[in-house]
């Protein structure tokens, strides 16, 4: 940006912005003052209404507060039409009036906003410039203006917005963090961000399309536009991992907006649950939907009559709980609405009531009777079914004996036995650790092959991660241990999901239970889907999430701008475009660094230790992401690191696995044994893909020589000769 004739004048104007800005601040913190100064006495009313204006203040303050980032980054002048002049907005972070109530800059998710990431040459909507100020700390030190003369002229390639503001953030050294994009956001993703709220929202994009920022920025965008319904729903989310959410945990805050919830799938089931490793085998059937069947199954095979009849005394009086009692029970408690712990209160009622009637009635005659023995050995035989109906207003004799019978340890066996009280973890443990009920769950549903290995997959007190969507169907279905109202799941008014392509079915069901209105929104990209159980299909992704509605909307992503084209060339080389319907896309960067692909003739960790130094001392500040196969030992990880203990001060050098590594960026990238990043060989191209393109500048790939033949294969090594391979 060179030095601009109205850079003295802008600058005044965001320098008052930001004093204007200061006062409102400063507002809120004395009115602050003023209701944390208020006697703690007085009405009811009057507590209310000052912890309201607490709260409502430090939301505001919150919101305000974006550290050193740009308060205004543009501006927008409208051409004069009709009797309306010509006018001009900024366009910042949040709005900002001056003491008249006259916008000094315009919250970027303003309609009126719109053409500043809209407008093109052939569509300019009413604009005759747009401005983009480069800021340093809150001082303008630079602009770029596009001015639309009408021509509807457009060059060859993808059209920008700001193109000298986007190449100056895209070339910044990565930190470990994402930075917002709300200065730079581009045409197709202004769309989707400012997409409808109603419905599922489907952004299919490549890699560096910016899919994650749009997300980020669409829930900003969602609870500015429907902020009274938004904010008493709430939005969230959900995040492919845990060091992906913390990678993005700041930019819906640089955004204005707090009150977000980032979570992943694990801490959203049961953050408490101890997970271990899972194969793939298991993963993929835990993942099926057939399991929907047998969680279903698997607690129904719990509501059970009992084998023969149990007896047990009330003072002198035996009573008994038969096999007929019990089924009937179950019948009348199955005909009943709720889950299968609340209604096991109502079975209790049933066999409850029915005993204590029974209990009453023959203890009457047991007192009138002349020849004692003889009644007495008649209760013993009694059939109480038919003393009593569940339903009909119990007396105060009926509700005391009911006491009693309910505190017998005999009664209480018994009914556990009839229909436990059950947790999702037991029932799960129990289907696991009892080949019988594992068969009575899974018999006409899964093979016997399938069986054994849920059988197999039991290790007690921890779970798989592919449990976990298992436990929160058996939770729907088993409802609250003890009382109604416990442990109920939260539900959102709009959920964002990332790596959408990596949900299972069962995790599907997992997010669509916890919508209010299958409001949603789903970023992926088809091409670099990795689990074993992830999806290649946005139909069949979306099927589990949208009951409340038909259809769903889907948008594809189409410029690449983080990327370098000699990068993602040799990326392309790997994804199954055809197969996918999906077309590549368009690399708008050029480094002319190419990847430097090498067989390594020393040991893989000592290659890669050499090779992470040497890239940290290649991009001098940034970070160096080395990415290890899913099954490379920790030992492997600690050795690279105390390897790079002396690298310069401004970089940081992260190891990783792929799991942990998707949607992440770094300067440069090492992968260490390329083909064997994963072991299913569709999901180990995908996983290279993947890895390939976390690169923003320099990328190596360094593999041994018992993968030579699946690099050729794959199209990993370049014709000989040409830039970018070598040995090492």
């Amino acid at each position: 940006m060179d030095m601009h004739p109205e850079l003295e004048s802008e600058r005044a104007y965001i320098e008052n912005a930001y004093r204007r800005l200061d006062e409102i601040r400063s507002q809120l913190r004395a009115t602050l003052r003023e209701a944390y100064a208020l006697e703690r006495g007085g009405t009811p009313q009057s507590r209310a209404e000052r912890d309201v204006i607490v709260r409502v203040t430090l939301e505001r303050l919150d919101r305000l507060d974006f550290g050193d980032l740009a308060l205004c980054f543009g501006r927008i002048d409208r051409l004069a039409e009709g009797d309306r002049p010509s006018e001009h907005f900024y366009i910042g972070r949040l709005a900002v009036a001056a003491r008249d109530m006259e916008p000094l800059v315009v919250d970027w998710r303003a309609p009126i906003a719109e053409p500043f990431y809209r407008a093109t040459g052939r569509d300019p909507m009413g604009l005759s410039l747009r401005r983009h100020f480069e800021l340093h700390h809150g001082e303008l030190v630079g602009i770029e203006d596009e001015a639309f003369d009408g021509s509807g002229r457009v060059d060859g390639g993808p059209v920008l917005a700001g193109p000298g503001a986007l190449f100056y953030a895209i070339e910044q050294s990565r930190t470990g963090h994402m930075g917002d994009i709300v200065a730079t956001i581009q045409a197709e993703q202004d769309e989707i961000i400012r997409a409808p709220l109603a419905g599922v929202t489907v952004v299919q994009g490549g890699p560096g399309t910016g899919k994650t920022a749009v997300a980020l920025h669409r829930a900003a965008y969602l609870l500015y536009t429907y902020r009274n319904r938004l904010e008493r729903q709430k939005v969230m989310v959900v995040a492919p991992s845990r060091s992906f959410a913390k990678y993005i945990d700041r930019v819906l805050p640089s955004l204005g907006e707090t009150g977000v919830e980032i979570t992943t799938i694990p801490a959203l089931i049961d953050p408490s649950v101890t997970l271990r490793e899972q194969g793939d085998g298991e993963a993929r059937l835990k993942a099926d939907r057939r399991m929907v069947s047998v969680i279903a199954k698997a607690v129904t095979d719990r509501e059970r009559p009992l084998g023969r009849d149990v007896t047990f005394y009330l003072g002198s009086v035996q009573l008994t709980v038969t096999r007929e009692m019990s089924r009937a029970a179950i019948r009348k408690a199955r005909r009943r609405p709720g889950t299968h712990n609340e209604r096991r209160r109502y079975l209790e009622s049933v066999l409850v009531t029915q005993l204590a009637m029974g209990y009453l009635s023959l203890a009457e005659r047991l007192r009138e009777a002349h020849e004692p023995q003889e009644v007495a050995a008649e209760l013993t035989r009694a059939d109480f079914g038919e003393f009593a109906d569940a339903d009909a207003d119990a007396d105060d004799a009926v509700k005391e004996a009911g006491k009693a019978i309910r505190s017998l340890p005999e009664f209480q066996r018994a009914l556990e036995r009839i229909w436990p009280r059950l947790s999702p973890r037991q029932l799960l443990q129990d289907v696991y650790s009892h080949h019988a009920l594992a068969v009575l769950a899974g018999r006409g549903v899964l093979t016997d092959a399938e069986i054994a290995l849920l059988v197999e997959s039991y290790r007690p007190g921890t779970f798989a991660r592919s449990d976990l969507p298992l436990l929160d169907e058996a939770a729907v279905l088993l409802g609250p241990l003890r009382k109604k109202g416990e442990s109920e799941l939260q539900r959102f008014g709009h959920i964002v999901v990332d790596e959408a392509q990596e949900i299972s079915y069962m995790e599907a069901r997992v997010l669509g239970r916890r919508s209010i209105s299958s409001s949603m929104t789903l970023v992926g990209d088809l091409a670099q889907t990795t689990s074993v159980h992830g999806q290649r299909d946005w139909e069949r992704i979306t099927a589990p999430m949208r009951e409340a509605v038909e259809k769903w909307s889907y948008h594809k992503l189409t410029v690449n701008y983080r990327t370098p084209r000699e990068i993602s060339d040799l990326a392309y080389r790997l994804c199954d475009t055809d197969d996918l319907d999906l077309e590549p896309t368009v690399a708008i960067r050029s480094t002319g660094v190419y990847p430097m692909v090498a067989e390594v003739r020393e040991q893989l960790v000592e290659a890669l230790t050499s090779a992470a130094v040497n890239e940290a001392a290649a991009i001098e500040e940034g970070l160096v992401g080395v990415i290890l196969p899913g099954g490379a030992p920790q030992e492997a990880t600690e050795r690279i690191l105390a390897g790079c203990s002396g690298v310069p001060e401004g970089v940081r050098v992260e190891v990783l696995r792929i799991d942990d590594a998707k949607g992440l960026e770094f300067d440069s990238v090492i992968v260490g044994s390329p083909t064997r990043l994963l072991s299913e060989p569709q999901a180990a191209k995908a996983a290279l893909f993947t890895a390939a393109t976390r690169a923003t500048r320099r990328l190596t790939l360094l593999f041994e020589a018992r993968e030579r033949s699946t690099m050729a294969a794959w199209g990993m090594l370049y014709p000989l000769g040409e830039a970018g391979s070598a040995s090492a």
